[in-house]
């Protein structure tokens, strides 16, 4: 009866739909008013899909429970109803993409009820008996207890409790384990031994595996692919990572629940929907400068859902804290803590007092060594002159960390500084974009701004951070919270172009860069790339506009070019010689940030560089490819050591890899075609300039920061220091050539290439990006849930 139930929900569902996109079609052929027949038929085809909806929240408030069909009744009810929505809305304002948007959808769902959940029908075809066995049958073919009065058998540990089942004489397609879950315990692994009639007297260990997931019905069932009857069978079950379940029942034969992937109707959805607006939407093909309120609707949204992501990311990780309970920390770590406590008291040490063994030894960084003969030291604290130090920047120390301690007592959360500071940079690269689209490239397609948005947030490196939100990652989110607001008042200020640059926006610009480097020191070099673009803009600020142009040139240290100098180095000299003052105070010397003197995982102090080295970093960072996998974690990116012959520190244990940054975002590679941009630059000062202000800081800094942690070492968080910076030279390359396009051709295969890298990016990079968030291995064990809806999203035959 089920099955008759969703065979005539599906073919309803289909047929509704068909009727609305038919509908649709003729809305967008003008066509004369439907005749008496098709007009009744497409009422009833109202007046259906308001039913389907009906049946639809059914399902979705727990009503309507049928287990083999989970979640096909809510998507097919949901179909026919968002497509009678699109046919209502569209007949006020036609769109060619409204036809476009209901054929993914029909195409996605009958995909999603089909393909992608074929093990469902697989008893359809075939004699298959169902068969089950209680827990107390189990019981009796194992050494287990049952509990009488709940019917069940208790599992607890790592331990593995094997169940026997002898005598079948039956194929058996699948085994379902009925199965209810302690609190605190997510998963158990299920092993099967069998024996078919290829081997009927010795069993095939192994045969087949899987994990049962909490709140996954899918994941109950375990497929089997033998040959004939199978004569016994050995059903392994063991909670994972010390978890308690309980077993109330195994069958054999049970039909396989479906496992709606919302996910992969969302991309199917989307990748059609945009490949209709990019390659035929009049609308996308005009420039920025003719489509504002399009392109600013647009990046709002972005932005939201960017800022949307980040938030439920942080809490869905916190799971049942309360925020009041989270920001009342009454303990914290190095910058939260150690630094509020030593400034607090004055100083700019840290309060906590070396070890006498510690202080008595004279080269006291090798950690191994301290290790092995037990001496007490402080993991990844600066040591100099008998004192603990901090080499992370003071820049969200005393703008949040301090005052938020003088004023409640308690010290700030990591988890929630990393997503203040997240938000922050997120709205600030939406800025920063924009302002660089506005400024320098009006005439790129609103098709172009939008994907361009899109990818750059989603590479843009902080979702690394996001992800695992401790200590480390604290430095790189605050310097993401303000270098892109810095770049915004660069670009908005008129450093870079013809334009007279902006006196207020051009200090505020000066004092955000500097302020960088105060959250993390390693943004000093855009920093200084900064004070270049700022001096090279003084004759522009200098020119008196009446004047002639020639002098204009001469006259740099006139009245305007003065003020113009004072707001544009002032601000940076003053943070500076604070930063400068706090290096010499703790180090002797005002360019010493005191990261050589790391207790860490190298004596700093005796490191030698090696360029082979630098390449590893390079290589990983920038052009690493990613493997695609059938299963969880469907994209990984294996680290390369290419033979180095050295030690390079990876943390890919903690953090786990991604690909590089060229693989990430595909638009990358059109640094390969840096040269024939350059060439077609009209004036040879204007090459130049555009060589310093694209090469300086999208290609020359985040290769040289990239190079340098040959000696600290990879992580994936570490990508927010450079990939979008990067990644906006790249786009600058690839709006300029297509500006200067003329074949149809070309710019069609271009288009097509901007919605492939789209849809890159938030498979390859979002994939691996969720799978740092949402990790579940070894070492992180906490959210198998996560990692199901993965691996079901590649391997929908699983």
């Amino acid at each position: 009866m089920n099955t008759f139930l969703f065979l005539l929900m599906f073919a309803v569902s289909v047929a509704v739909t068909a009727v609305f996109l038919h509908e649709i079609k003729s809305d967008l052929k003008v066509k004369e008013k439907a005749d008496d027949k098709l007009a009744k038929l497409r009422g009833l085809a109202r007046c259906t899909a308001v039913l389907l909806i009906f049946i639809a929240a059914a399902e979705a408030i727990g009503i309507i429970k049928i287990t083999e069909y989970k979640g096909a009744f809510l998507l097919l009810g949901a179909t026919a109803g968002i497509s009678m929505l699109i046919c209502t809305l569209n007949k006020k304002r036609r769109y060619n993409t409204a036809a476009a948007a209901i054929k993914a959808l029909l195409a996605a769902v009958i995909l999603e009820v089909t393909l992608f959940n074929i093990p469902t029908y697989r008893l359809w075809f075939g004699s298959y008996g169902e068969m089950s066995f209680s827990a107390e049958e189990c019981a009796k073919s194992s050494s287990v207890t049952l509990r009488h009065g709940n019917n069940d058998i208790l599992l607890q540990g790592d331990h593995s409790t094997v169940f026997t089942f002898d005598n079948i004489g039956e194929e058996v397609a699948d085994v379902y384990v009925d199965i209810d879950f302690e609190k605190g315990t997510k998963a158990a692994r299920v092993s099967i031994d069998a024996s078919d009639e290829t081997t009927p007297d010795t069993y095939r260990y192994g045969i087949a595996s899987n994990n049962i997931v909490r709140n996954k019905p899918h994941s109950h069932y375990t497929q089997l692919h033998l040959s004939g009857n199978i004569s016994s069978m050995k059903v392994n079950i063991f909670p994972l990572y010390g978890g308690t379940v309980y077993i109330k029942g195994i069958s054999f034969n049970k039909q396989i629940s479906m496992s709606i992937s919302w996910i992969r109707i969302a991309l199917i959805v989307l990748a059609v929907c945009f490949w209709q607006l990019m390659m035929y939407s009049k609308t996308m093909q005009k420039s920025y400068s003719k489509s504002k309120n399009l392109c600013r609707t647009a990046a709002i949204f972005i932005t939201d859902i960017a800022c949307l992501a980040a938030v439920l990311v942080t809490f869905v990780k916190l799971d049942n804290y309360s925020i009041l309970d989270i920001m009342k920390c009454s303990s914290g770590n190095q910058m939260t803590q150690e630094l509020v406590d030593a400034f607090e008291h004055g100083s700019t040490h840290l309060l906590e007092e070396p070890s006498k063994e510690l202080n008595a030894l004279s080269d006291p960084y090798v950690t191994s060594y301290l290790d092995s003969e037990g001496i007490p030291y402080s993991w990844d604290h600066v040591y100099f002159g008998k004192k603990y130090y901090s080499y992370y920047g003071i820049g969200p120390v005393v703008l949040l960390f301090l005052p938020y301690h003088k004023l409640t007592g308690y010290y700030f959360p990591d988890s929630m500084a990393i997503l203040l500071f997240a938000l922050i940079g997120i709205i600030g690269l939406t800025k920063l974009y924009m302002a660089f689209i506005r400024k320098l490239f009006p005439k790129t397609t609103a098709g172009f701004t939008i994907i361009g948005l899109i990818i750059i947030q989603t590479v843009s490196g902080i979702w690394f951070s996001i992800g695992r939100p401790l200590f480390y990652e604290i430095a790189l989110s605050a310097g993401f919270a303000v270098l892109p607001w810095a770049a915004y008042f660069l670009i908005s200020a008129g450093i870079i172009g013809k334009d007279k640059p902006s006196l207020p926006r051009t200090a505020i610009a000066s004092t955000l860069f500097a302020f960088s480097v105060l959250c993390r020191p390693t943004l000093v070099l855009y920093c200084i790339a900064a004070g270049l673009f700022l001096l090279m803009a003084l004759p522009r600020a200098a020119a008196d506009g009446k004047a002639p142009a020639k002098k204009k040139e001469k006259k740099l240290f006139n009245a305007s070019g003065i003020r113009y100098l004072v707001c544009a180095l002032l601000p940076m000299v003053c943070i500076g010689l604070v930063q400068m003052w706090y290096n010499y105070d703790r180090f002797g010397s005002p360019f010493e940030f005191g990261i050589q003197y790391s207790l860490t995982i190298n004596d700093f102090t005796r490191t030698q560089f090696h360029p082979r080295l630098s390449w590893v970093a390079i290589y990983n960072y920038f052009f690493n490819p990613p493997v695609f996998v059938p299963g969880y974690p469907g994209i990984r990116t294996d680290f390369q050591f290419l033979n180095s012959g050295g030690f390079f520190y990876a943390d890919t244990g903690c953090t786990y890899n991604t690909s590089g940054v060229f693989f990430l975002a595909l638009p990358m590679f059109a640094y390969l075609f840096s040269v024939k941009a350059l060439k077609a630059v009209r004036g040879r000062a204007n090459r130049i300039s555009t060589a310093i202000y694209i090469g300086i800081p999208c290609l020359l800094i985040p290769f040289g920061i990239v190079a340098s942690v040959w000696e600290s070492g990879y992580a994936a968080r570490y990508m927010t220091d450079f990939a979008w910076q990067s990644l906006l030279g790249a786009f600058a390359i690839i709006f300029f050539l297509y500006g200067s396009i003329t074949d149809p051709t070309k710019k069609k295969f271009l288009n097509g290439f901007m919605w492939f890298s789209l849809m890159w990016a938030l498979v390859v990079a979002g994939t691996q990006e969720f799978n740092q968030m949402f990790r579940y291995d070894d070492y992180a064990p906490d959210f198998p849930e996560m990692a199901y809806e993965v691996q079901r999203l590649f391997a929908f035959w699983t």
